[in-house]
């Protein structure tokens, strides 16, 4: 274990021992798999590693994430980016099509990546207005993020 890290770690230690708060295994809500311990030892460094799991991502976007922000960090090696990106890629890939026109708000949010009040602005927005026909139609409701549906486009069923 490098110095920073032995320092993070007892720096949390130090925290909740003076809180009095029982210290958390952040690890625990996260899925099993390679890399795990990998991911949680380095990216627990700066954030909570459970930030990732509402995220859905190609291999190719958690590339780019890593990447981004492990640039500051010489101290990671190729081999752990690569497995920090290989253990986010096989356990929060994008999900299947969703139909916009029959799922729930947690269901738009977890497949579309929105957040509970788009997904629910899109809920009531269907429920008085009627089906979806177009991505057009769901940009156009208030508080939604255009560019959020943009994105998820592929994933979108109507």
């Amino acid at each position: 274990m490098d110095v920073r890290r032995l320092l993070a770690t007892i720096g949390v230690a130090l925290i909740f021992s003076v809180t009095g708060l029982p210290a958390q295994e952040p690890a625990a809500s996260l899925p099993d798999g390679a890399g795990k311990d990998v991911f949680v030892s380095v990216c627990s460094l700066c954030h909570d590693p459970t930030a990732v799991l509402n995220k859905r991502w190609t291999e190719k976007q958690w590339d780019a994430k890593v990447t981004e922000m492990l640039q500051e960090e010489p101290d990671v090696t190729a081999e752990e980016r690569t497995a920090i990106v290989a253990y986010l890629a096989a356990n929060f890939k994008p999900l299947p099509g969703v139909n916009v026109n029959q799922s729930t708000a947690a269901e738009l949010v977890a497949a579309l990546g929105l957040s509970l009040g788009e997904a629910e602005s899109i809920v009531r927005y269907r429920k008085d207005n009627g089906p979806f026909k177009t991505l057009d139609d769901l940009k156009r409701i208030p508080g939604v993020n255009a560019a959020a549906l943009e994105a998820a486009r592929d994933r979108i069923v109507f």
